[in-house]
């Protein structure tokens, strides 16, 4: 194979698998200067750098190759120009690919081939070709490659050539032009502006870059990029003008797309920043109809609010529409309007043209305005629809979907705007409610948070403590706990801290006055994000049941001692009596000694008449026993 190699006028290069140089031909040896010995072993690039990269000018070209030798990419037919030994500036083309047959599955194959003969005779038919066809033609091939093509005026700014496509454009002849000036001829917007320019630049002999608008009978207006720069003599003198008009209206389209896009996201950035701020719900409205009107170019917005038991809609806020109807005027609803059309579809609704509109029929709202184009969104509620966008305008418009999106998103702020109202002021409403309920309240209704102390005390404190509301915002509750009250406070606060809720706990906290009161407390903590910030407390003055319960402790421990006291008593009085009725038995005078007897079983019966007594009393005071709270 190598053999066969030698043979050939193509300089070759084999590599193995691992990049590395397996064998040179005889042409590569002579070309690259390096025998078979030094390249055998040799890496790829460390042949490339010594060898052949300085062999090649272009550095291009050298990137190329070296590319493609490196990465063992398949390549064709790549020109380079490379010295050969005799000094002689040579082409070549370059060729790389992986072979795949075995026994050299996974070589690289690497060819130089000299084909400079070929392409000095492509060189000399494009000459002889260019000098057989006018100038006019090759300026005609050339431009109407570019969109509007290209233009050459002498050094005065007088017309020498115009492409046909701006000539078409401009519907003008190229002899017309030639009287008047090529941008004369032009119907431009703003032309006198342009035309200054142009002369200014004539006279500066700066560069020429300016975007021309056109008017354009078929497609409105294009955006053409012109540029030019003068042509000098061999003296500097400027003898022709010449430059290029490029067609850049989808650009231009895009950048303005790009614009108008990048601002419809900022005003909606902005009215969700004054939803946040709690602006009242007529501002943001308004922000919100304005945005629309400014960013989608329209005459017209409004906000509908769907009224359910007239099925009709209320007018909130409006732009292009008579200010005065808000808040009284109305739209119908179901097919009878846009607005019902949209609740009933679930979706947005577009209408390109009122006039011929078949869905549902054309309010008078509308059509009193003479509106034909327009877009419609659904602004949702918590349950039901709150109402619906409208934004409309007077001349025929097909919408977009970054329209629809940019009002539907705009919608969708008022949405969370009214929701997050609605909110507060159902909030407002409870928290004003809870206040008059505590301020009316006999207990001690307060609100303590771990970072910022008390920041809600009812009245009835006044009551307990001795203290106004004022005077404890911003203090810990805690302070107020008596010493011997502390054990319990602390175990109460642990459980809060826990998330639990506290029930009939009991302290001792000191007065303004400096004294002692009881107080019950139960307490629910307050959460947010679920972690306990703080505890909501209502505390009762139990005092009075306090002292009552020690009275009532006293009551049992003076009965308890009556009744021991009847006990012993009786006890007492029994052993008298029997030493008498003894007694009254010696007497030989039976008549005393009969007295007598009838008097002891007289006070025997009082005394039996106490232990029974004693016994109720005890069982009397068993019961209060089983039933005391204390």
């Amino acid at each position: 194979m190598y053999h066969c190699f030698d043979e050939l006028d193509d300089a070759v290069i084999i590599l193995d698998q691992d990049n590395y140089v397996a064998g040179l031909n005889r042409s590569s040896r002579e070309i690259f200067s390096i025998s078979d010995e030094e390249a055998h072993g040799m890496k790829v690039e460390d042949l490339f750098f010594q060898r052949i990269a300085p062999l090649i000018p272009d550095g291009d070209s050298a990137g190329r190759v070296l590319e493609a030798l490196r990465c063992r990419q398949e390549a064709s037919h790549l020109t380079c120009r490379m010295h050969i030994s005799s000094g002689e500036m040579r082409w070549f083309s370059f060729s790389c690919r992986v072979m795949t047959g075995e026994p050299c599955t996974g070589m690289v194959l690497a060819r130089f081939r000299d084909v400079t003969p070929e392409h000095d005779e492509a060189v000399e038919k494009t000459l002889d070709a260019a000098a057989r066809v006018r100038s006019e033609s090759v300026y005609a091939g050339i431009g109407e490659l570019l969109p509007y093509g290209i233009w050459i005026s002498d050094a005065d700014g007088t017309a020498l050539y115009v492409s046909p496509s701006l000539l078409s454009l401009a519907g003008r002849t190229l002899e017309e032009c030639r009287r008047s000036g090529w941008l004369d001829c032009i119907p431009l917007e703003n032309a006198g502006e342009v035309l200054d320019d142009w002369k200014q630049c004539l006279e500066t002999t700066c560069r020429w870059d300016h975007e021309l608008v056109v008017a354009d009978p078929e497609r409105g207006y294009r955006t053409i990029l012109s540029r030019g720069a003068p042509i000098r003599d061999e003296c500097g003198q400027i003898v022709l003008w010449a430059g290029i008009n490029l067609d850049v209206t989808a650009r231009k389209h895009a950048e303005n797309l790009t614009t108008i896009r990048a601002a419809q996201q900022g005003a909606v950035a902005d009215l969700g920043q004054l939803a946040l701020a709690g602006a009242e719900l007529p501002e943001l409205m308004d922000a919100a109809v304005r945005a629309v009107a400014e960013h989608l170019g329209i005459e017209y917005a409004k906000v509908l609010r769907y009224l359910p038991d007239r099925n009709a809609f209320l007018l909130e806020a409006v732009v292009g529409f008579d200010k005065n109807l808000v808040g009284i005027g109305s739209v119908e609803g179901g097919t009878d309007s846009q607005a019902g059309y949209t609740l009933l579809s679930h979706e947005p609704v577009v209408v390109e043209d009122l006039r011929t509109e078949e869905r549902f029929c054309g309010p008078t709202l509308l059509r009193y305005e003479g509106i034909v184009s327009g877009i419609s969104v659904i602004i949702r509620g918590d349950e039901a629809p709150y109402g619906v966008f409208g934004a409309h305008t007077r001349t025929l418009r097909r919408f977009t979907r970054d329209d629809i999106n940019f009002v539907r998103a705009v919608a969708n702020v008022l949405a969370q705007g009214i929701k997050r109202k609605t909110a507060e002021e159902a909030l407002m409403a409870s928290e004003e409610k809870f206040r008059a309920i505590a301020q009316r309240s006999f207990d001690m209704i307060y609100t303590c948070y771990h970072d910022r102390g008390i920041a809600y005390m009812s009245p009835a404190v006044t009551r307990i403590l001795g203290h106004t509301p004022t005077e404890l915002i911003g203090s810990q509750f805690r302070d107020f706990v008596s010493p011997s009250s502390l054990a319990a406070w602390k175990t109460g606060e642990e459980r809060i801290a826990r998330g639990e809720s506290v029930e009939g706990f009991e302290v001792r906290l000191r007065r303004k006055d400096g004294s002692m009161v009881f107080v019950e407390l139960n307490g629910s903590p307050i959460m947010e994000h679920e972690k306990v910030i703080g505890a909501q407390v209502i505390g009762r003055d139990i005092t009075e049941r306090k002292l009552s319960e020690q009275m009532r402790q006293q009551a049992f421990k003076q009965i308890e001692r009556n009744i021991e006291q009847f006990a012993v008593l009786g006890d007492h009085i029994r052993q008298p009596l029997q030493v008498t009725l003894g007694r009254a038995d010696l007497l030989d005078d039976e008549e005393t000694a009969a007295i007598i007897r009838e008097q002891v079983c007289r006070i025997n019966d009082y005394i039996r008449q106490l232990d029974r007594g004693w016994v109720e009393s005890r069982e009397v005071r068993a019961f209060l026993r089983r039933h005391d709270r204390g």
